[in-house]
């Protein structure tokens, strides 16, 4: 059985002095230049700045000795994706011709993860501007899927979910407007959480949808995004989403509920055209729900096979104005793939746009009702496990968009509506390629999501070892 460290365990480590953060931080920079060496390589971080890093290390090292840890997350490693901004480093988004200069604050999010003592480990790699679900970006050598080298992350924030699945570091900061925290978790094994949209501040990030982008977690277990969740939660003056957000509950310890008497819908659209394998340990999940006492329904949604559509022109047509002074100045400097998107994305009209959102209404107020009656929503958070990187894919962008509408069908729920949603592993297929359970509840009940998220889990089965994986602490937990 492989048990993948956690945030707790790096506290064990430091609070019995086995080892210091300057000592795990070394070890994870070296470890990193081993991922970028190995044949393919790993791929996850675009940049890395030592200095700094040590000495963000070298002071949480003189906080643990002095019993002065500022939380758990004292001395955590945490990824970024290069969608925000970190002082010092350039803010990219996967192009070649962003980010220019290095940013010169940190985004809101990553300053909240500073003050609680984390190590911000360097930039992560994503797809460009965050289009595509597959994960591969022509611009940087492609992320490779810890479970399999030869297969894709997922994205966008695919460095991300590469980085915490081959064990690099526990947490990662990612972003989501289809899926693009929630995908990658579920084919690279690890936990993927979009919080309520609003419910953490997106100020400092080059983000692509703004009706759609949710900032949030990546983690090697259900702790550790709540750990990152409580951390990071909560209004920002200059975000008006987040001022909007009732104030959050922290969360002091995860309690854990009973699955007994607990209410579970789901629907067959978002799961009977998904690959046999996905299928079979979505229904074997809702079977061990059942025999623990939980009620699971099937419910009927009018609107489910318009989600995706939806979900589509309202990314395509928001990230095409988002995009639009760039695409002035350098749109033959995207990828191809990108390119696509973005000219279908310009193409969509206001009227088509605007149906687009009473479509849109209609389906968050069909999701309330489910949970009207229900405490959560549960569906495969994929329809399939990792697909090979296709060399075409490597030069040019996933320009497969049957590929990208494959992956993402059943995560733009989450997003259209806003309302939480959490991937955590529920076994893996034949060739060992992890297969993801999405659960999401009512909007701001982001809590409840984790503690379920948490229940949930411990029925789940354990995950194998993957084949790119590095023991930070030395724990050698297989």
């Amino acid at each position: 059985m492989f048990f993948r460290p956690t945030s707790k365990d790096y506290n064990e480590a430091y609070e019995s002095g086995r080892l210091s953060p300057s000592e795990v931080i070394e070890k994870t920079l070296h470890a990193i230049r081993e991922s970028d060496r190995a044949r393919p390589s790993l791929g996850a971080f675009i940049e890395l700045r030592d200095a700094a890093i040590l000495d963000a290390a070298k002071e949480s090292d003189e906080r643990w000795r002095q019993g002065k840890a500022l939380s758990a997350l004292d001395g955590v490693p945490v990824a970024i994706k290069d969608e925000f901004d970190v002082e010092g480093y350039r803010t990219r988004a996967g192009t070649t011709f962003l980010g220019q200069r290095a940013a010169s604050k940190d985004a809101s999010v990553v300053e909240r993860l500073r003050r609680k003592g984390a190590i911000i480990l360097g930039k992560t790699h994503m797809t460009e501007i965050g289009m595509g679900g597959v994960g591969v970006n022509p611009h940087f050598p492609a992320p490779r899927n810890p479970f399999d080298p030869f297969r894709m992350t997922g994205g966008s924030s695919s460095g991300s979910a590469a980085a915490v699945a081959a064990g690099l570091c526990p947490i990662a900061l990612g972003s989501d407007a289809g899926g693009s925290i929630r995908m990658p978790a579920s084919l690279c094994g690890i936990y993927g959480f979009k919080p309520t949209f609003g419910r953490l501040p997106t100020t400092g990030g080059a983000l692509l949808a703004w009706s759609l982008d949710h900032a949030g977690p990546l983690g090697a277990s259900i702790n550790d995004v709540a750990m990152f969740y409580d951390a990071t939660c909560g209004r920002d003056s200059s975000d008006r989403a987040s001022q909007l957000a009732p104030h959050a509950r922290r969360i002091a310890t995860l309690r854990i509920p009973k699955a007994k008497n607990l209410k579970v819908a789901w629907c067959p659209e978002f799961a009977d055209d998904a690959d046999e394998e996905v299928r079979r340990a979505f229904h074997e999940a809702l079977a061990t729900l059942r025999e623990m006492g939980a009620k699971v329904e099937k419910v009927s949604l009018k609107y489910v096979e318009l989600i995706q559509k939806v979900g589509y022109v309202t990314f395509v047509a928001e990230a095409a104005a988002s995009q639009a002074d760039s695409l002035r100045k350098y749109r033959e400097e995207y990828n191809l793939d990108t390119r696509l998107l973005l000219a279908v994305g310009e193409r969509v009209s206001a009227a088509e746009y605007l149906h687009a959102q009473r479509v849109r209404s209609l389906i968050r107020d069909e999701f309330l009702g489910v949970f009207g009656e229900h405490d959560l929503f549960l569906n495969p958070t994929l329809a399939c496990t990792a697909r090979p990187i296709e060399r075409a894919a490597e030069k040019e962008g996933q320009v497969d968009t049957a590929l990208n509408d494959a992956i993402a069908r059943y995560t733009f729920c989450g997003t259209l509506t806003g309302f939480p949603a959490l991937s955590i592993p529920c076994g893996v297929d034949r060739a060992g390629l992890p297969i993801g359970l999405q659960i999401m509840a009512r909007p701001w009940a982001d809590e409840a999501v984790l503690r379920y998220g948490a229940a949930l889990d411990q029925l789940m089965p354990a995950m194998p070892k993957p084949k790119m994986n590095w023991d930070i602490l030395g724990l050698e937990m297989d």
